[in-house]
């Protein structure tokens, strides 16, 4: 019931007038070339997956692309990995590139699985905040692959915190 044809109306503001609960109806008519199409859309909520993709590369190099950190990430993560090394994985390749960051439990979740006892997956310090560190707790179950973290200028923030540096051995 409302044209925004030529009126200059904002990208968020096209979004909010299709939004609406879950199993409610929109049409979208939208005119191209003198041609109407009517779309009949129900609303639904809209799965965000992390993993892009997730293969073999050969008989024991295992591939996984993580687009972004998001509520469901450690599991997808988890799920994925497990077919791969279920498959004969000994190598994972990870792949963060273009991975600007998100949820940093997600990150935490993730780095605990390839990490011993131990470890520091990070830590947080401030001129006004104390320092807060964050261990592995050695439950991990991907501690034995081999990994290979892929990065680029555009990984940031929970990519960081997932991306390996030299882990000394645990203190004891």
């Amino acid at each position: 019931d409302k044209v925004i044809a030529g009126t200059k109306t904002p990208q968020d503001s096209m979004i909010r007038y299709m939004k609406g609960p879950a199993g409610t109806k929109v049409d979208i008519l939208i005119s191209r070339d003198g041609e109407e199409t009517l779309f009949n859309i129900t609303r639904d909520k809209i799965p965000v997956h992390s993993v892009d993709a997730s293969f073999m590369i050969d008989p024991t190099t295992g591939y996984v692309k993580l687009a972004k950190f998001a509520r469901t990430t450690y599991k997808e993560v988890v799920v994925a990995v497990q077919k791969l090394m279920d498959q004969g994985m000994e190598h994972l390749v990870f792949d963060l590139r273009g991975n600007s960051g998100g949820y940093f439990d997600q990150a935490l979740l993730i780095s605990n699985e390839f990490l011993p006892k131990g470890a520091c997956i990070v830590y947080m310090e401030g001129l006004n905040r104390r320092r807060e560190q964050y261990d592995a707790d050695g439950s991990g179950r991907m501690q034995d692959l081999q990994l290979t973290v892929l990065i680029d200028e555009t990984s940031a923030s929970s990519s960081e915190i997932v991306t390996p540096v030299k882990v000394p051995p645990p203190q004891v």
